[in-house]
């Protein structure tokens, strides 16, 4: 019977392959795209999944509080981590992890750049760290100890063991491998290089003895059925003891890693708020509607050619083929296309999985042995098969035989009503894809073209190495000497991520009780010029900061809190004990958060030697000849470092990430849906104007026109696109309306993008259904009229 089901199944198909070809492609297609989306929201619901105590892992936040608002940063006390081991129960480990940084190693005339950490020892045992070489209980015994990843140990010593060999850091200091460590997966929160103990990295460091200072990160795992809601009443106000109440700003929790990915975000009141559960969310919706529209291309495909199948169905029925026999005959025919199509959809997978892979950012492996895998698939063929193939099966098995036999039509109101009302909702969820990835591109270029307060187009930055400091002076003469240097400027920080901050300054006026964050960056006089700031008040800092060591520089957010003109040049402001004096004040520029306004801060004169410098080429030079002349300078006075450099506007739209992959993947299954329902549309059409062939050319013999036929043909279809549109718009209002209102500062939803997008989903339509009518319409009449 089975045998017979399938012979029949694979008999139809072949009989009608023009229909068959756009059933199987256009599911294929469907379960593709789904597919691909389900492995992300795996590799999204995976992550940190390679570590073995991930419910045990947490990472300490702190909450702090500035004039109303609430901030949770990452950051901590150097003595934190130390201290609550030993004073909290219920803490297994407590790790110190610096912030990740990148450094020059050395093998030989082997020089590669490797980002990385310094770490507590523990860190090994926390993260299940897997030594591919040496002893995880001895790797971090000795200061100038390092670990390295199986990458970087590769890339440094080739196939060669790299146990106890010596590797020399930033053309200085040498360290003894004391470990190599199997590489983090890409759906990993770390991609640490290299592991140096913690103990080098405070050596001399100050700062990291101070309660009040939050400069590492602090890793926690604790104990089995440790009591978590205890631990964090406990380390909620750890700091304000430890410093007898002098520090009251931050209050400690723990944020399990569990939660890292899918939540990790926080509204101005300090409560958590949805992160990357949300694309998630979105991207599983997007693949179960890219599936309905497949399964609807196939269910409409086959009842619109149940009309050709009646009189099989009604001689069946005559010799004694039950409803029930009927139902499975056909619900088994579309099990077989959607086997095929799932067969066919396999082979798109792998042949789209490294473009996609690249697009995304991750490594998703195909594993079609996985009984995961393996279950969703038969689990998507099953579902596609029975639904796409439910409503034929019912309809065809529910036709009258005598009536067919003689050739009667079957009433096809419910029929042609479903169709319709299928076409309709799969184009309404296709035309509402379009809009929100038009309206997605839109937001994200009216944040990268909004005022930025600063020049970011040709300028380049390369951090401060080796000796770059001691030669300062000499290297911007150089450069500027070199014809193609407008200006250069160093600072400690990027000027995209000024990551220092306090509230510890005050003005004449200010409240005594007001709480305000102030950003901090120190540069020197030439970090203004080079990023085009305008100056609102006062002036820039001295060359060589002659008589400024005790001036600053503020913005224009910070001076309208001094004063509402920001006229505040020359005023005093108070540190502690530390006067400055404001020099100047420069227009608000954009830093940090990219979508809100720019909060208050201040530039201090550079006094370190490491950071950044920001090279600015004139207007017109050629890059690549301007990038090997500074390059030539760079390295004759810093020999033994590689040039290793970014442009600022690449910098500027990594800060769209996030919003460039929920563009680009929306683009792509708005595109796969679109490509799927214009499918479903040529084969509806081509049906169409197969059935009203006679018509046709009736009409033609009476002396219609081509234009006119196609005219008539296409209104059917263009009314049902239109009413799409209709729907669509609404619903694309609500769902971007809500979107939008997550940035300070985003677009205005015009209804030119509506129209837009209406037209051009009519346009696509029309072009994908008009070839079917122009073939009718130019048909020899004759020849049509003789063979019905």
């Amino acid at each position: 019977m089975i045998k017979n089901f399938i012979k029949t199944a694979l008999r139809n198909l072949w009989k009608t392959k023009g229909y068959s070809f756009l059933n199987i492609f256009g599911l294929a297609v469907g379960i593709a795209a789904a597919s691909l989306i389900f492995l992300w929201v795996e590799n999204q619901l995976s992550f940190n999944d390679n570590f073995a105590n991930k419910k045990d892992i947490y990472i300490v936040k702190s909450k702090q509080t500035y004039d109303g608002a609430t901030y949770v940063f990452e950051s901590t006390p150097g003595p934190f981590a130390q201290s609550i081991a030993k004073e909290i129960p219920g803490i297994k480990h407590a790790v110190r992890i610096s912030w990740n940084s990148p450094m020059l190693f050395s093998v030989g005339d082997n020089n590669i750049f490797q980002n990385g950490v310094y770490a507590d020892g523990s860190i090994a045992d926390v993260l299940s760290l897997a030594f591919l070489e040496g002893d995880r209980k001895t790797a971090f015994d000795q200061v100038n100890n390092i670990v390295l990843s199986e990458t970087a140990a590769k890339k440094l010593f080739g196939n060669r063991p790299a146990l106890g060999k010596t590797v020399k850091t930033n053309n200085s200091e040498p360290f003894i491998i004391a470990g190599v460590i199997k590489d983090l997966p890409k759906n990993s929160s770390y991609d640490f290089q290299w592991l140096i103990p913690f103990k080098k990295f405070e050596a001399g460091q100050d700062f990291l003895k101070n309660w009040g200072n939050n400069s590492v990160q602090t890793l926690v795992q604790v104990e089995d059925n440790a009591n978590v809601d205890q631990i964090n009443k406990q380390m909620m106000d750890f700091v304000k003891h430890k410093t007898n109440g002098e520090v009251t700003f931050s209050q400690n929790f723990l944020y399990p890693m569990e939660r890292w990915i899918t939540y990790n975000q926080f509204d101005n009141s300090g409560i958590e708020k949805e992160g990357g559960i949300k694309n998630i969310r979105l991207f599983t919706f997007i693949a179960w509607v890219v599936l309905l529209i497949a399964c609807i291309n196939f269910m409409n495909l086959a009842t619109a050619r149940s009309e050709k199948r009646a009189k099989e169905v009604g001689m069946r029925k005559v010799v004694g083929a039950s409803r029930k026999s009927l139902i499975v005959q056909f619900l088994g025919e579309s099990l077989v296309l959607a086997i095929i199509s799932s067969l066919v959809a396999i082979l798109l997978i792998y042949i789209f999985i490294r473009p996609f892979n690249t697009m995304i950012g991750q490594d998703l492996q195909v594993n079609l042995l996985a009984p995961s895998h393996l279950l969703f698939l038969t689990t998507i063929t099953l579902a596609c098969g029975l639904f796409a193939g439910s409503y034929p099966a019912f309809f065809l098995s529910a036709f009258k035989p005598l009536s067919t036999i003689k050739g009667a039509k079957q009433k096809a109101g419910s029929g042609s009503l479903v169709r319709k009302g299928l076409v309709i909702l799969q184009y309404t969820a296709s035309v509402v894809l379009i809009i929100c990835t038009i309206i997605i591109y839109q937001q994200i270029q009216h944040n990268k073209n909004r005022d930025l307060g600063f020049d970011k187009s040709q300028v380049l930055t390369t951090a401060l190495q080796g000796d770059m400091a001691k030669h300062l002076p000499l290297i911007k003469n150089q450069l500027l000497a070199t014809g193609v240097v407008q200006e250069v400027g160093v600072s400690d920080m990027s000027i995209l991520n000024i990551n220092s901050n306090t509230s510890g300054f005050s003005w004449e006026g200010k409240d005594p009780n007001a709480s305000i964050l102030i950003g901090m960056l120190r540069s020197d006089e030439g970090l203004i010029p080079a990023l085009d700031l305008k100056l609102f008040d006062g002036r820039n800092f001295h060359q060589n900061f002659v008589g400024d060591s005790t001036s600053v520089v503020i913005n224009e957010a910070f001076a309208k809190l001094i004063k509402k003109d920001g006229l505040v040049a020359g005023n005093i402001i108070s540190y502690g004990e530390a006067k400055f004096t404001i020099a100047g004040v420069v227009k608000n520029f954009v830093y940090n958060n990219v979508y809100a306004d720019p909060e208050p801060m201040l530039f201090l004169p550079m006094n370190r030697d490491n950071g950044i410098m920001t090279i600015k080429t004139k207007a017109g030079v050629d890059l690549p000849d301007a990038i090997q002349q500074i390059e030539k300078v760079i390295v004759k006075n810093n020999p033994g470092f590689p040039f290793d450099y970014k442009f600022l506007d690449d910098s500027f739209n990594n800060k769209f990430k996030a919003e460039l992959f929920v563009q680009q993947l929306s683009s792509v299954f708005a595109l796969m849906s679109i490509i799927i329902s214009c499918l479903g549309l040529f084969g509806l059409a081509a049906f169409a104007t197969e059935q009203r062939a006679k018509e046709i050319s009736i009409r033609k013999v009476l002396g219609a026109s081509v234009s006119g036929l196609i005219q008539m043909l296409n209104r059917e279809f263009v009314i049902l696109v239109a009413i799409s549109c209709i729907i669509a718009f609404p619903i694309a209002w609500m769902i971007m309306s809500k979107w939008l209102t997550n940035y300070a500062h985003h677009i205005d939803i015009s209804w030119t993008i509506f129209i837009i997008s209406g037209l051009t989903a009519i346009i696509i339509a029309l072009l994908t259904i008009s070839s079917q009518a122009f073939k009718a319409a130019i048909a020899n009449p004759t020849k049509t009229l003789r063979d019905q």
